[in-house]
C-alpha cells in the first residue's frame, strides 16, 4: 500500500514530518508520499524518519499552478522544489525535467480553486499527458463528478496514466491512509514502476482512524487560509526552486 499524497507542518498539516512517517508505519503503509503545499520543507525530516520507522518516502510537493487557474498537481520523486504560480502544462514539464511523475491531485471537485474542471482538463489532454490522476480521494466531490470521472478516465486513460487514491492527509494518525494505491511490490521504486506501468489501483477505507477534533480542523483550516496564504505572500513558501 502507498498513500502518495500527504501534509506536514510544513505546509498546511498539522503533524511533523516524523509524526506523519511513524502514522504511515502504523497504518502498515510501505511507501508514503511528502507533499507539502509549494515547498520541499518537511521532506528530509520524512525522509529520516521513514530509515527510522521502515517506510519507503518519496520527495514531492503539491504545486498551485498560475492563479487563474489554481490547479494543484502533485510531484513525486523531485529531486527539488518546483516554483508555484506557472501554467498547468509548464508546472507538469518542470517536474518531469527533473526526473519526476506529475500527478493530477483531486480532479472535478465542486470548487473554484485547486481542483482541475473536465473543461479544462480536456484542454490540457490535447496537448499534454498526465502520468497518473487521483480517481479516489478524500476531498469533498459530488457523488455526479465521481461517476463522470469515471467516465473521462476510461475514455482517456492512455492520457491520464495510472490510477492513484491517496488520503490528502493533513492530521497524521487521525486520517492517513484513509484512501491509498494498491500497487505491486512494496517499496518507492515498486511504485514508480507501477505508476508507469499503471499497474496501481485506488482502495477506500483502507483504515478509519478516529478524526480529528472540530477545533483541531478549524485550527488546520485557519493554518490554510491563514499561515500558508501569508508566506506565500511573503516569498517564504513557493519560492524555492526560483
Amino acid at each position: 500500500m502507498a498513500d502518495p499524497h500527504a501534509h506536514t507542518l510544513a505546509s498546511d498539516g498539522m503533524v511533523s514530518s516524523r509524526e506523519l512517517v511513524r502514522a504511515a508505519a502504523g497504518a502498515h503503509v510501505q511507501v508514503l508520499a511528502v507533499t507539502d503545499h509549494d515547498t520541499f520543507r518537511g521532506v528530509g525530516e520524512a525522509v529520516e524518519a521513514g530509515l527510522e520507522f521502515g517506510v519507503d518516502v518519496v520527495a514531492g510537493e503539491e504545486v498551485t499552478t498560475e492563479p487563474r487557474a489554481n490547479v494543484h498537481v502533485l510531484g513525486l520523486f523531485l529531486r527539488g522544489p518546483v516554483p508555484m504560480g506557472r501554467s498547468v502544462a509548464e508546472t507538469i514539464h518542470a517536474i518531469r525535467d527533473q526526473g519526476g511523475l506529475a500527478i493530477l491531485a483531486h480532479p472535478f471537485m465542486p470548487t473554484y480553486f485547486a481542483s482541475i474542471t473536465p473543461w479544462a482538463l480536456r484542454r490540457l489532454l490535447a496537448h499534454d499527458t498526465v502520468d497518473g490522476i487521483e480517481l479516489r480521494h478524500t476531498a469533498l466531490t459530488l457523488p455526479r463528478r465521481v461517476r463522470e470521472l469515471d467516465s473521462f478516465y476510461e475514455l482517456h486513460q492512455d492520457r491520464l496514466g495510472a490510477a492513484i487514491g491517496s488520503s490528502d492527509s493533513h492530521f497524521g494518525a487521525h486520517d492517513l491512509a484513509r484512501t491509498v494505491t494498491v500497487f505491486p511490490g512494496r517499496t518507492a521504486l515498486d511504485l514508480r514502476q507501477a505508476i508507469t506501468d499503471r499497474q496501481t489501483r485506488p482502495l477506500e477505507g483502507y483504515v478509519r482512524p478516529a478524526g480529528p477534533s472540530l477545533r483541531t480542523r478549524l485550527q488546520q483550516q485557519a493554518r490554510s487560509m491563514g499561515w500558508l496564504t501569508w508566506q506565500r505572500w511573503r516569498g517564504n513558501i513557493g519560492r524555492e526552486g526560483i
